[in-house]
This record gives structure tokens, sequence and C-alpha cells, in this order.
């Protein structure tokens, strides 16, 4: 198996321990759809299947294309026909499009490093990743305010111009500062207090809800409820359940129940968290081969 190949594995293990770690708040999982109806378990391992092949040809413009200005291009072209594969492995449902971005640029930023014989550590592949969407929320969103598009606005346009968000854009231009600095620190920090990985997954999941601007649950739910709400629901629950133990995994059940009853699906959260997996992943390859470490 070649380098592009062994990343793209890393890859596809990340899509499906995220779906796999059980209970998440809101979310598809072993014990059901959360707080979606159009999307079950099942819906998750056919878009993982069908998006397993591509992830290797990502790593490839990676180790391959240095210049950033000439990737990007391949790498959405790519991104295009995965989505479609999506698509039609699903029936039509949107289960990884915003992990398609998320991940094709973190498998880009590994092959760069890859390639230049450099650490493959999770805040050196985010931070290389980064360069290839640098201004990107000024080009794609601020711009709107200048000169309104003709369609209609997508839900992350409409967030910013209200409020702000940046959404996954930011958090990639900024060098997935909520991976970085939270989930992937966590999950580790976890795993070495003796957490099995599902554990340590949903506290690294629980990191990042409290971190990321997840615009999935600001569209469902409304900025206010976010900020009001949600942010503190998950802070209390992070700070009374700090070790695993019966009662916290009954919490984080009762907080799923709650967000199902809401419609409430941290999506967003769900994707880093794939991502979070995906470096760490990625890291300890790098410690059992001749990867740079």
């Amino acid at each position: 198996m070649n380098d592009a190949e062994l990343l793209g594995t890393a890859a596809t293990w990340a899509l499906l321990w995220e779906v796999c770690a059980t209970p998440k708040p809101g979310l598809v999982d072993r014990g059901g759809s959360g707080a979606h109806d159009d999307m079950t378990f099942g819906t998750f391992l056919r878009s993982a299947s069908a998006l397993a092949p591509h992830w290797s040809l990502q790593a490839r413009i990676g180790i391959d294309v240095e210049d950033p200005g000439k990737a990007m291009p391949l790498l959405r072209e790519r991104g295009r026909v995965m989505e479609g594969a999506m698509l039609e492995a699903t029936g039509g449902v949107n289960t990884h499009k915003g992990l398609i971005f998320a991940l094709s640029l973190l498998l880009w930023g590994t092959g760069r490093l890859l390639a230049r014989k450099e650490s493959l550590r999770g805040r050196a592949i985010a931070r290389e990743a980064s360069r290839l969407v640098s201004g990107c929320v000024r080009a794609e969103l601020e711009t709107l305010r200048e000169t309104p598009p003709a369609r209609p606005l997508s839900h992350g346009e409409r967030l910013y111009l209200r409020h702000g968000v940046t959404g996954i854009r930011g958090e990639a231009e900024r060098g997935f500062p909520s991976l970085v600095e939270q989930g992937l620190p966590t999950l580790n920090r976890s795993l070495y207090d003796g957490a099995t990985l599902e554990e340590a997954a949903l506290d690294a999941l629980l990191a990042l809800m409290e971190s990321c601007e997840d615009s999935n649950v600001i569209h469902r739910g409304g900025f206010a409820f976010w900020k009001e709400r949600y942010l503190p629901l998950v802070r209390a629950l992070r700070r009374t359940h700090l070790r695993w133990d019966d009662a916290k995994r009954r919490a984080l059940e009762e907080l799923n129940e709650r967000f199902k009853e809401t419609r409430v699906s941290p999506g967003g959260a769900a994707d880093l968290l794939a991502c979070v997996l995906f470096l760490h992943e990625v890291e300890q390859i790098a410690l059992q081969t001749s990867w740079q470490q």
C-alpha cells in the first residue's frame, strides 16, 4: 500500500469511527438517527463506502501538487465527484458534504508534509491545509455584502451576513483551531486517562461542540438558541462529568433525547470529530512507520 492509499484508508477509518461512536447527542450513531428523519446508521455506512475510493486521490494531489493555487481546483473537482457518489449511494441525502471539504484539505496538507518529509503532527497538518483557503472568508462571504448574488443565498451565507458566523470556511482558514486546540488534545488526554477510543471520541465531540461555530445547530435552532441554550448545556455537561462512568453516558443519552425533541443536530462538530480521528490515526501511523513524526 502506497502513502496515498494509506492516507485514504485512515480517512475511511475516521468516517466509520465517527458514526459508530455512541451515544452522540442529536446525531446518527449505532443507537439511532438522533434528530434526523432522513438518514440512518446504514445511510452513513453506504456513504462512507462510496467515498472510500476517493480519499487517496485527494491525498495524491497533496503529495504531487505543491502550489495551493493549482491544487485547490483539483481538490474541488474531485470533491464534486465525491459529492455525486455520496448522493447516489444515499438516495440524495447529504451525509458528508461538509466533511468532504474539510477532510480533503487535511489530506492535501498531510500529503504536502509527507512529500517534504516533515513532521506529521496534527497542528502542522492543519496549518499546512489552511494555506489552501487563505482569504476565503473575504473572497466567498464578505464580498456578498458588496455584491449580492442573483441566486438564493445558502444557509451558511445568510448566517455570515446576519451574525458573522464563518462556519467551516473560517475554521479552515484559521488553521482548524477547534481541531488542534480542543478536539485532538481532548481525545489524546482521554485515551491517556484510560478511556476507550469510543469514549475518547465522545469527549472530543463535546469539546468540539463547545468550541466550534456549528452552522447546523444555528440553522436549526437559531443564533440565540446556540449562544444562550446550546453552548451552556454542552459546557455544563463537560464540567459536571469529567470522567467516564454510567452517569456520564446517561447524561449524553438525556442530551440526545433533548436534541431529538428540538431537532438539533451538531453536524458541524460531527464532521470535525471525523477530522480529529483522521489526525489521530495519521499520528499513530507515523509512530509505527518510516513517516516523519
